[in-house]
């Protein structure tokens, strides 16, 4: 399916990403390995075949979006908690932080460095010192 100029996973403008074509080939696959675990023969005997392969596209596609929202679910719960750790080191931080520009202007400044210089850290936003 991908390469395909209608292919979604591979929409007109995007290059071809070696990679990616084979994440979505694995992803294929193992939806074609649930979908065929699903299969039942005495409702598939009472379909045309082209109703069957509709039928098990569908069922196939269905099973690569449902295993897409875990893998996202799954990647949102790692960055709540990769945020939380940020947080926890750089706002909650004994020490006052301040990210700058190449320019010089402050970017982020923390709690600490904010009590430090007496002003809120929004207030501390793009100020050059």
């Amino acid at each position: 399916m991908s390469g395909r100029k209608d292919d979604p996973k591979n929409p007109p403008g995007l290059s071809s990403d070696p990679s990616r074509d084979q994440y979505f080939a694995q992803l294929r696959g193992r939806a074609e390995r649930e979908a065929r675990a699903l299969k039942s023969p005495e409702i598939d005997a009472q379909w045309p075949a082209e109703a069957r392969r509709v039928l098990h596209e569908l069922r196939v596609h269905q099973i690569e979006l449902e295993m897409q929202n875990e893998e996202l679910r799954s990647a949102r719960e790692q960055l709540e908690a990769s945020r939380a750790r940020y947080f926890d080191l750089y706002e909650l931080a004994p020490v006052g932080y301040l990210t700058l520009s190449k320019a010089g202007l402050i970017l982020e400044a923390n709690l600490t460095a904010a009590n430090m210089l007496a002003c809120q850290a929004a207030a501390l936003r793009f100020h050059s010192w």
